[in-house]
């Protein structure tokens, strides 16, 4: 049976504005057992110990294995699919899909048409800080991602307050418009009861992703394996849910360049370790690799094994990313074509009907 193996880099759980571990990094590889073994013979010591790329970038001679299996031409683009998330943004980005687009939806208005969920989160992104201060902006965010954990009293409470002082910061009045939505308690019964509790974790669109990369790679259909993952296993019979039954066709659905094949063509998930399966030390590896890539570059204090990562390529794994950029028109964002169909209206009816 074919299968994929994924393993993730950067999940700091509730922290999803720490600066300290701005991204968060899914890899996964379709390679087989013998494949996965030959690369590890790259970077496994002498005593051969389980390959672990926070051991490996600590010393000159675990950076050369790193360089020697990099540069391996067996480990490419078309066996390593990565996908990054900004956390920080993301959580913008959470509050456009789980606020906005539900209050625009209510309306008879969809969003995600020609991107202007993404044009929003880069608006506001940017924006929050400029116009509002960046103490005001952290305290809006930590608030939300707080509300969102925890779904307390306390913490309604301190959503508002830090959505009202947003508004009274606010040195441009027509950006308070902008936070209307989101800092209007009268409107908080319309959006709140139907936001479920993992709906800030990264680990779980960072699969659905690449799931359905694999599925547009792959004629067979495939089995998941992933490493240990909290969020992962709570959401297993959803994802069990979204997966086509045999012999089920799947369909795009979607706007422009973000369609995706619907249901999912995997036929199972589960949880593994990476002793019994080597592809989840290398895509632990993968992963490892391009979070600290990326850290560097954010924090613009590039090291040599951030170079090298560069260097040999290995940034061509990735299929996808969810970070800020300036861009809010739909010719700017590749969100133009008018053709699709709205995706969450349509999983929410599969869901219901299966």
């Amino acid at each position: 049976m074919v299968a994929i193996y994924c393993d993730e880099s950067g999940n700091s759980g509730e922290k999803l504005t720490d600066h300290e571990q701005p991204y968060f990094v899914l890899a996964s590889n379709d390679l087989s057992k013998a494949e996965a073994e030959a690369l590890l013979e790259h970077v496994r010591s002498h005593q051969g110990d389980e390959a672990k790329f926070k051991v490996l970038k600590k010393s000159q001679a675990g950076i050369k294995r790193l360089t020697n299996l990099f540069t391996d031409p067996r480990l490419n683009e078309t066996r390593v699919v990565v996908d990054i998330y900004h956390k920080r943004f993301m959580v913008v980005t959470k509050m456009v899909d789980l606020i906005a687009e539900t209050l625009i939806n209510d309306i008879g208005e969809d969003l995600y048409k020609q991107g202007a969920n993404i044009a929003m989160s880069n608006m506001l992104y940017y924006c929050m800080p400029v116009f509002c201060g960046i103490e005001n902006t952290d305290r809006f965010l930590e608030s939300f991602v707080n509300l969102m954990r925890f779904r307390s009293d306390d913490c309604i409470k301190e959503f508002f307050e830090a959505g009202k002082s947003m508004m009274e910061s606010s040195v441009d009045n027509e950006f308070k418009d902008d936070l209307q939505l989101f800092t209007d308690s009268s409107l908080f019964h319309r959006w709140f009861p139907y936001i479920g509790n993992a709906s800030l974790e990264p680990a779980i669109p960072a699969l659905f992703e690449h799931i359905n990369e694999w599925g547009r790679r792959k004629l067979a259909r495939f089995q998941v394996i992933h490493d240990s993952s909290k969020p992962v296993l709570a959401s297993h019979e959803t994802f069990e849910q979204m997966m086509a039954l045999h012999d089920e066709k799947s369909e795009l659905i979607g706007y422009d360049r973000r369609k995706y094949l619907f249901p999912l063509r995997a036929i199972s998930l589960e949880q593994g370790d990476s002793i019994s399966h080597p592809q989840i030390q290398i895509a632990d590896i993968c992963s490892g690799a391009i979070n600290h890539y990326l850290k560097c570059r954010e924090m613009n204090k590039m090291d040599s094994l951030a170079v090298m990562i560069h260097d040999t390529g290995c940034l061509k794994w990735i299929i996808n990313g969810l970070y800020p950029t300036p861009d809010v028109t739909p010719e700017d964002l590749g969100t133009a074509s008018e053709d699709g169909i709205n995706p969450v209206d349509h999983m929410v009816d599969y869901l219901y009907e299966k």
